[in-house]
């Protein structure tokens, strides 16, 4: 998998309008891409957690239904995005934590890209990508913003 992220213009900035519309509160989601692996969509999945302000926990029935519409439209999994309405885009520790199983510390989802947007300055949002390959490690990925 490359370094570079390859993100079309339109995808951006629905993330960024998702981030926008939930702030202060954290929104999630995930992105999907072709079989050739281009981004093509994202899936807004409902944040279930306590406190959505500093942390995000998919909606279990939510994220099933985005699993199963990437299934039905012949699509992958590319990653998963949330927002920081407050702070930079980068994971923090929980974010780390919650990319892994409790039990035995595997990926949740091997091989996905973290995407996190930032809201810290209203009026230039961030978008960072991410790989994060154990509980403890963070490998940034370089965002190209492209056309569709």
């Amino acid at each position: 998998m490359s370094d570079v992220v390859k993100l079309p213009r339109s995808i951006a900035e629905e993330m960024i309008a998702h981030a926008r519309a939930g702030k202060p509160e954290e929104i999630c989601g995930l992105v999907a891409a072709d079989r050739q692996g281009r981004i093509v969509k994202i899936f807004k999945v409902p944040n279930a957690a306590e406190n959505k302000v500093v942390t995000y926990f998919m909606d279990p029935h939510g994220q099933f239904q985005a699993f199963k519409a990437i299934e039905e439209e012949g699509l992958e999994l590319y990653g998963i995005y949330h927002s920081h309405p407050a702070t930079e885009a980068y994971p923090s520790a929980t974010d780390r934590r919650l990319a892994f199983d409790d039990a035995s510390g595997t990926p949740l989802y091997p091989g996905a890209v973290y995407f996190i947007i930032s809201l810290a300055d209203e009026a230039h949002p961030v978008i960072r990508a991410f790989r994060l390959p154990d509980p403890n490690s963070v490998e940034e990925l370089t965002v190209e913003i492209v056309p569709r």
